[in-house]
């Protein structure tokens, strides 16, 4: 009986032919898997908003922003328990990301924009001692809630040194230690009341 092999010239073929495969399979399932976690960093900040939303709505201690100004409301505050981990592998800061409400009356007509500043870092307090551990930091800077489902949405997971971890820093007595450059992003005249838990 005669029983042929492969030729080392066919071998050689089939490992070409995998290479090339290889090289184009590999980045497009890299960059799948990349928009998977973005997509789901965003519905992440999409259930904050739901979540702060329930919170108006059903907590009577908290009043809706009058005309030109708004709340802020921390994840602390709203209790996101059930969403603490980013796709990432790494943590969303309770005390520095945040939901604002703001009150765009216009025309006697009022309309509350909500935005959220979530952030997610290497540790829960975005200290970032680790080395290199500030590449691993991924944020949305106060993006409305009507640009989250946006064309471009890809683009709002900003990551490593561009997301702006001091932004929600709130100090002891519950007041923004940022709050004129809030307030910048926001377009509002004030922050009628930052809503905060204490640890």
């Amino acid at each position: 009986m005669n029983k042929k092999g492969f030729t080392l010239i066919e071998l050689l073929a089939v490992v070409i032919i995998l290479g090339v495969i290889m090289m184009i399979a590999v980045p497009n399932v890299l960059s799948m898997l990349d928009r998977n976690k973005k997509d789901t960093f965003i519905e992440n900040a999409k259930t904050m908003i739901t979540q702060a939303e329930y919170t108006l709505r059903s907590n009577t201690d908290i009043e809706y922003p009058s005309t030109d100004k708004a709340i802020i409301l921390t994840l602390e505050y709203l209790n996101t328990n059930d969403v603490s981990d980013s796709p990432y592998d790494t943590e969303y800061s309770p005390t520095r990301s945040f939901v604002a409400i703001v009150n765009e009356t216009e025309d006697e007509i009022t309309e509350y924009k909500y935005y959220v500043h979530l952030v997610a870092c290497s540790d829960i307090n975005c200290a970032n001692t680790e080395e290199n551990s500030v590449n691993q930091n991924r944020g949305i800077n106060l993006v409305s809630s009507e640009s989250l489902s946006g064309g471009s949405r890809f683009d709002l997971v900003e990551q490593g040194p561009d997301v702006n971890t001091s932004l929600g820093i709130i100090d002891s007595s519950g007041n923004m230690t940022n709050k004129s450059e809030v307030l910048s992003i926001l377009g509002a005249s004030d922050i009628e009341k930052v809503f905060y838990a204490l640890s």
